[in-house]
């Protein structure tokens, strides 16, 4: 069984014909008969090595017992991996039949759940409190890792009775024996977009989030020495994507890119939208020109992003709101384009 709880929606309110192509389609979660796949390690003595997949996780110690419960609680978006990326615990043990819970504190701004095996995927919160729960039924190990920030670490495992597993570091056995830690502190990739984002301290990698039509972006999230900063910084979209970037952080901000000549109000107050549906192949560097000094930076890369040979990156703005004033507003950009040469 796999349920969500206090369903959110990520943009609602730009108007009766925008506000309909930003409202985010809540993800639809797969049952997979309440199981999560036996493919790993599913039988007694078939071990099961997850030190590759928590190779860059960096607060994974153990699998923690949880057996003889029948509902467990993981935390979304605690301390590690550079920021509130973590799950708490990362490995956790119970017996076929139990409940998980994940539970978002609110930390590190917007975070989903999903299996690799497909067998659940929660909605996208970023509110404390919010909650998703999955039922496992059949032995196994699960996988599951926060889509936007997994290439940063954020990664946990559920082994679902007594399938042995490790770690890494010759630990982590079928009992969930300690083990060392494994991980390893992100790093800045050495692609910097020309060194638009060398001083961006929450970029750590380029976010893959192609297959999806409106993508958040939460402006004001923890970086750069405070609510000063985008999330996701980077990240890569089809063409046609819709941009969506919500403030969540106290100041005021604005979205600026002087390249492409896209330019938001500068405004304070957790809610208010901004979006851009890009279209083409290119690259758009964007900031706050309030803080984008102090590392408040963003990059999007569209399709195949910037090549050797000039590319054409195309974009309208296609509506926002401004929720002190409590109604929409919409922008008469009509779309324009520009030549860009390669950063990569």
């Amino acid at each position: 069984m796999t349920r969500t709880t206090r369903r959110r929606f990520l943009a609602a309110t730009a108007g009766a014909t925008v506000g309909a192509s930003l409202l985010a389609t809540p993800a639809t979660a797969q049952a997979g008969g309440g199981a999560g796949g036996t493919g790993d390690g599913g039988r007694s003595g078939d071990a099961v090595d997850l030190s590759a997949w928590f190779a860059n996780t960096e607060n994974v110690g153990e699998v923690v017992d949880a057996r003889g419960q029948s509902s467990v609680e993981v935390a979304v978006g605690t301390s590690g991996n550079g920021g509130s990326f973590a799950f708490d615990p990362v490995a956790v043990r119970i017996d076929p039949g139990t409940t998980v819970v994940w539970t978002w504190t609110g930390e590190g701004g917007t975070h989903n759940v999903a299996a690799k095996d497909g067998s659940f995927t929660s909605e996208y919160y970023g509110s404390t409190g919010e909650t998703f729960e999955h039922a496992f039924a059949d032995p196994g190990v699960v996988r599951y890792s926060c889509v936007p920030h997994e290439a940063m670490g954020m990664k946990g495992a559920v082994v679902v009775g007594d399938a042995d597993v490790t770690l890494g570091g010759g630990g982590g056995g079928g009992a969930g024996g300690d083990t060392d830690d494994a991980g390893e502190t992100p790093t800045q990739p050495e692609e910097t977009y020309d060194g638009w984002l060398a001083n961006t301290d929450n970029y750590h990698a380029l976010v893959d989030r192609r297959g999806e039509s409106e993508v958040v972006v939460e402006v004001g999230a923890e970086g750069n020495g405070g609510q000063l900063a985008f999330d996701p910084p980077a990240m890569r979209v089809d063409p046609g994507t819709t941009v969506v970037w919500e403030w969540v952080g106290d100041l005021a901000y604005d979205v600026a890119d002087p390249d492409l000549g896209f330019h938001s109000e500068q405004v304070a107050g957790a809610g208010h939208r901004f979006a851009v549906q890009f279209d083409g192949d290119g690259l758009s560097t964007y900031e706050c020109t309030e803080y984008g000094d102090e590392g408040m930076r963003g990059v999007v890369v569209v399709g195949d992003g910037p090549t050797t040979r000039f590319s054409t990156l195309g974009y309208s703005v296609v509506g926002g709101s401004a929720v002190v004033l409590g109604a929409p507003f919409l922008y008469a950009f009509r779309e324009h384009f520009r030549n860009i040469t390669s950063s990569e």
